[in-house]
């Protein structure tokens, strides 16, 4: 009898577990974590979520790619506070994680982030914390997902995921199911290659300029 009220037990914790959406691993999780985080306002545990040196670094990717983005340039300068300084770092993946980290510090903290995202007309806003919720994970491999995010303004778009470790991190974003593929799929993001020093060929006193 102590058996088969257990076994109840257990299959009652379970259906509620999958009425309550709770996961406690896999991409969903993080998926999870990150709306959890959005509405608590916690901005330290949205940044947990992140592979930040992959995601600035296809971040710089759908900037410098992805036409639709460039257009929307300016409206991100104003997002982040930056204005018409965007130039300044755009070709730095760098600069840009650092700013993304500053930004979302502030726009997670304050709701901002949530109120943008729920309301935008753009498909590459997904940090709408029911959308999250309600994403649809489709996993590549053992190693990385993708997510496809509706938001309540009916604007879809991609989240791209890889296994870090034991952990599922979101490492990009993206308007395409293929685009966020390869960021999901990608081993070596900019910020995460080793660049070896090359000797100088040049005159002394000239130096030229460097790339990430």
């Amino acid at each position: 009898m102590r058996f088969l009220r257990n076994c109840s037990l257990l299959a009652l914790f379970s259906a509620l577990c999958l009425l309550a959406g709770c996961q406690t691993s896999g991409p969903e999780k993080t998926l999870g974590d990150t709306a959890k985080a959005l509405t608590d306002k916690d901005s330290g545990a949205f940044l947990a979520q992140f592979d930040m040196d992959a995601f600035a670094s296809h971040e710089l990717v759908n900037l410098k790619q992805d036409n639709s983005l460039l257009n929307f340039t300016s409206n991100l300068g104003s997002l982040l506070g930056i204005g018409s300084e965007m130039d300044a770092w755009l070709n730095s993946a760098m600069d840009l994680k650092q700013q993304y980290t500053r930004t979302f510090t502030r726009t997670v903290g304050s709701g901002e982030l949530v109120n943008q995202c729920t309301r935008s007309m753009t498909p590459d806003c997904p940090w709408d914390p029911q959308a999250l919720k309600k994403a649809e994970v489709k996993q590549i491999n053992e190693q990385c997902a993708v997510a496809r995010v509706t938001t309540q303004a009916n604007m879809t778009s991609w989240i791209a995921l890889r296994k870090v470790g034991e952990d599922w991190r979101i490492v990009g974003k993206a308007v395409l199911e293929e685009t966020a593929v390869r960021f999901a799929t990608d081993e070596k993001p900019l910020l995460d290659q080793k660049s070896q020093p090359k000797p100088s060929q040049e005159p002394a006193g000239e130096s030229g300029a460097q790339s990430i």
